[in-house]
């Protein structure tokens, strides 16, 4: 897969406090169903970090530019994904779900 292939993604949000555990653990636990609505809508590696401090969550997408994410929310897996979650997060009205604005690359790659 090439470089034009593909594309970043960044976005936040926000986890409530004491549900860094639970968090972990139902992550540890995705189920098979919603790895694979992930991985057919054209993602190739997804990452969340937590900032302990505030309980902001940084989620980095590696995904096809070609995807399907824009549909996931028809997918009845990831619906219910939503719902199984929706207790331990803090429900931010979407303005942190925006891409973020990629600032700087560092890269050990010769072009980057």
């Amino acid at each position: 897969m090439t470089e034009s292939e593909i594309e970043t993604l960044a976005f936040g949000l926000r986890l409530r406090p004491g549900s860094e555990a639970e968090y972990r653990r139902r992550h540890d636990a995705i189920w098979p169903e919603m790895r694979t609505a992930l991985l057919e809508a054209g993602i190739l590696r997804y990452e969340i970090y937590l900032n302990p401090a505030d309980g902001m969550l940084f989620a980095f997408i590696i995904r096809r530019r070609e995807n399907a994410m824009d549909r996931l929310p028809e997918n009845e897996i990831f619906r219910r994904w939503q719902a199984h979650m929706a207790d331990i997060l803090i429900p931010t009205g979407g303005e942190l779900r925006i891409p973020l604005e990629l600032m700087f690359v560092l890269s050990a790659a010769p072009d980057g």
